[in-house]
């Protein structure tokens, strides 16, 4: 067994960094505490350093830079606070792992908070604070992201897994100081590429030696990955008794009972949020109340959404559909349109808002006993259905109506479309049962869920067989169709540029074949950036095509 305790510390990790050759971001939306800490990064070094004073401008700075450092104030006011930005900045991926993120705070409770999130920052300062204070704060957490950096450049959108796995191994041989976050990162990767039994082993590994909350909960993912599902509960419920405070725990355990016990996937959530009220769980728990049929819960939940944030950079339309949904259960028809039409008022015009307005009230049109407006409202948001491409939640609202409106032959088609276009993705086909239990036909919508996700299984391995049989042509017109169709399905994309790759490797140089398939990886790409066999196709797209080609930008 390898042991990972006192390790070896190079030269390089006892020198003191000089942070003038280093970039960073201040956010704060107090003009005298950003010029007070301006003054305390310079002092401490960091003379490059760029400001912004709320949200927005941090974002617009993100989008366009690449910072080594974001130092963040708690509470940046207008209802929005430091620990919702890292979540945000993470979750859209605006956050390289190579960045460091130090939060400011006044909030002496900020430690149960950062300890306890599953996206904490790399380290917090409680005010007031010196100068020296801050470097020793800076210098160590830079020092960490500067020994990483083998691993982080192959992370993010545009990284490359099993390098970055390759990497961990490296650094795990070289027994750097930092092995402890090298095995987090690498249990990670093992889930992320779907190496369940490798990522069980390392954190059965891990905990023989210490037990640690991450090791814990990532024992727990893969198990759900290995289909071990009671196991996972059990392991998470231990997690959550020995840590109460531990959010993951709560997130992956609510999660995993959502398949099956929704009552006690709402109690979980209800013990996460008291331990952290972030937007996210309460729309976690506003759906799942509304699935539960607690109408009044799933209306203070929403509403506390809605009600949160004011920048706008959380909000969705899922709050407000949820909100009009729960009034509209209860009776309360005049609040339930009003929710509807402040969904008009608080996002930019568009046609999947539309869409997802009128098929909102249609349904409460239905419940208030309005069967003609509640038509009308279905067809405004069918003939948007028809001509743009909705997305996942705006598709399965309509589905939704259609159920209201008596229409289950439409439901079926847009519930069809959806769970072929994400037949991989546990999570939207979840929904869709949502969306046939909530219409009283649960066994008829699991099965249904699961004849198309064997027709999508049968689809691809068919083809893959064409394609080993030599037969590509056949091979090629079955994927390219699909591929032109489903254009959220990243494994059908994928087989698509592959197919179309091995006839010209077999046949010769086609430039048009090689564009199209271009286009099929760019595909798979904006469907999911983190497909496991993307960066396969990928390469294969490397080696084949000309030099003329179009470049693959990721």
């Amino acid at each position: 067994m390898t042991t990972y305790g006192a390790q070896a510390v190079s030269a390089d990790e006892n020198m003191t960094m000089d942070l003038r050759t280093k970039t960073g971001l201040l956010i704060d939306d107090m003009p005298e505490m950003r010029t007070a800490v301006r003054i305390q990064l310079a002092n401490a070094g960091l003379e490059k350093c760029d400001q912004a004073r709320n949200i927005k401008e941090a974002i617009d700075k993100l989008s366009t830079n690449r910072y080594d450092l974001i130092v963040c104030d708690y509470n940046l006011g207008q209802g929005a606070d430091g620990q919702q930005f890292l979540e945000l900045v993470r979750r859209k991926k605006l956050l390289p792992m190579s960045t460091a993120f130090l939060m400011i705070t006044g909030e002496t409770g900020y430690q149960q908070v950062s300890t306890a999130a599953e996206m904490s920052p790399d380290d917090y300062l409680l005010k007031p604070f010196t100068a020296d204070t801050l470097h020793t704060r800076l210098q160590r957490i830079l020092e960490n992201k500067e020994a990483l950096k083998a691993i982080y450049q192959h992370m993010g959108a545009n990284g490359d897994r099993e390098k970055a796995l390759a990497a961990c191994n490296v650094l795990l041989e070289q027994r750097i100081r930092y092995s402890l976050e090298v095995l987090r990162i690498k249990g990670e990767l093992l889930l992320a590429l779907g190496k369940p039994d490798e990522a069980l082993a390392l954190y059965q590994e891990v905990l023989q030696q210490r037990a640690t909350p991450w090791a814990e909960v990532g024992r727990a993912l893969a198990l759900i990955a290995k289909g071990q599902d009671e196991e996972a509960i059990k392991t998470l419920q231990q997690v959550l008794a020995a840590y109460p405070n531990y959010l993951a725990a709560y997130d992956a355990l609510a999660q995993l009972l959502g398949k099956t016990n929704k009552a006690a996937a709402q109690g979980v959530v209800e013990r996460a949020l008291k331990v952290s009220a972030s937007t996210q769980r309460q729309r976690s728990l506003g759906s799942l109340a509304l699935d539960n049929g607690d109408f009044g819960r799933a209306e203070e939940a929403f509403r506390v959404a809605v009600d949160r944030d004011r920048t706008g950079f959380f909000k969705s339309h899922d709050d407000y559909a949820g909100l009009a949904r729960s009034y509209a259960e209860q009776g309360k028809t005049k609040e339930a349109l009003a929710a509807a039409k402040d969904m008009g008022q608080n996002f930019p015009s568009s046609p999947t808002l539309a869409a997802r307005q009128a098929a909102v009230e249609s349904q409460i049109h239905v419940r208030a006993g309005d069967p003609q407006a509640a038509a009308a409202a279905l067809a405004r948001a069918l003939a948007l259905q028809e001509k743009s491409g909705l997305d996942v939640n705006t598709s399965l609202e309509i589905a939704q109506a259609c159920f209201a409106a008596g229409k289950p032959e439409e439901a079926k088609k847009i519930i069809q479309g959806v769970a072929e276009d994400h037949h991989e993705n546990d999570q939207v086909l979840d929904r869709a049962r949502n969306v046939f239990t909530a219409a009283g036909f649960k066994d008829e919508g699991v099965e249904f869920l699961d004849m198309t996700y064997k027709r999508m299984v049968r689809l691809n391995n068919d083809a893959v067989s064409l394609a080993k049989a030599g037969e590509l042509e056949k091979a090629i017109t079955m994927l390219t169709e699909a591929a032109d169709r489903l254009h959220n399905n990243a494994q059908i994309s994928i087989n698509a540029a592959q197919a179309l790759l091995m006839r010209v490797q077999v046949q010769g140089m086609d430039v048009g074949l090689v564009t199209q398939a271009h286009r099929y990886i760019c595909q798979a790409y904006q469907a999911n950036a983190e497909h496991p066999k993307l960066a396969a196709a990928a390469d294969f797209y490397k080696r084949v095509a000309p030099a003329q080609a179009p470049a693959l930008e990721f």
